[in-house]
């Protein structure tokens, strides 16, 4: 079992600290365009072109883009110009457009059809978002002391011992069990699966110093994720390790991210009631939303 590592009160780390505590364990209806569905009108260039210099430019251009949409311009099932003729329009390169609109399709705005072409959706769902947050930034932010403790690293083969749905047997899967704390309070325990066909190089990972969120928030591609959340009550085991009475109230948190449909982690958060709070956004299409 590793020791305690701590990150400062910025989230950055700073080695490692003190001695841990005793080890206890949508539908909507197509707009009338007289237009064949898919099908874009003879001049589809939006009339204002200029962004608005506020941020990074893929976030302008996402916001000039979902601004033509939301005024009408662009209409629902109406095909896009394709990434060069946005690219020449906003006078940003392709990259930057590919972005934007990656982020638009992810939100509901656009569709992206293979060959076809990108094109107004036609209705969008309202959703709640669960932002994916390192824990140690968030206990930073409340101006606290992060630390975390590896209790548990191995490697198995799915289907050997342990059991990943989404995985064919015998993928490798890299097991970790960690335990967070706020000024040295314990708040968290977590329980991760890695899929070591997409991330190899976690094997050759310490998380002496950085946690395993961390490492992977800033070194893995994720394109979704779901989540489920339960309100449950401590077992006598997780009591002992959160310092909390047996029974007491706990958020229960599991995840799993996924790149291009493969699996990339899986999750397992126990956080104890009272010491760990949940937010996120309902995710509308707006101008509010957008920013505009």
């Amino acid at each position: 079992m590793q020791g305690l590592a701590r990150q400062g009160l910025t989230g950055q780390n700073r080695g490692n600290g003190p001695a841990s505590p005793p080890d206890h364990p949508l539908q909507a209806c197509p707009a009338q365009t007289g237009l064949a569905p898919g099908s874009a009108p003879k001049d589809s260039t939006p009339k204002d072109s200029s962004l608005d210099g506020r941020g990074p430019l893929f976030d302008q251009i996402k916001r000039a883009v979902a601004g033509q949409i939301l005024r009408g311009r662009w209409q629902a099932g109406q095909r896009l110009p394709n990434e060069a003729e946005l690219s020449s329009l906003y006078g940003v390169s392709r990259q930057t457009v590919h972005k934007a609109i990656a982020l638009l399709a992810r939100e509901g705005f656009l569709v992206r059809r293979r060959r076809a072409g990108t094109f107004v959706a036609t209705g969008r769902r309202d959703r709640f978002a669960l932002p994916i947050e390192d824990i140690g930034d968030v206990v930073a932010r409340d101006g606290r002391v992060y630390e975390f403790r590896i209790r548990d690293r191995r490697i198995f083969r799915n289907g050997e011992g342990i059991r990943w749905p989404d995985l064919p047997d015998g993928t490798p899967i890299l097991t970790l069990e960690c335990l967070h704390f706020s000024d040295g309070t314990p708040i968290q325990h977590e329980r991760r699966l890695v899929n070591l066909d997409v991330v190899p190089e976690v094997v050759d990972e310490s998380f002496d110093v950085v946690a395993p969120s961390r490492w992977l928030v800033d070194r893995v591609p994720w394109s979704s994720a779901d989540h489920t959340v339960r309100a449950v009550n401590a077992t006598a085991e997780m009591a002992a390790l959160l310092g909390v009475e047996a029974g007491a109230a706990c958020l229960s948190i599991r995840r799993q991210t996924m790149h291009l449909s493969r699996p990339v982690t899986l999750v397992h958060f126990l956080s104890v009631g009272d010491r760990f709070s949940l937010s996120g956004s309902s995710i509308t299409d707006s101008a509010t939303e957008l920013n505009l």
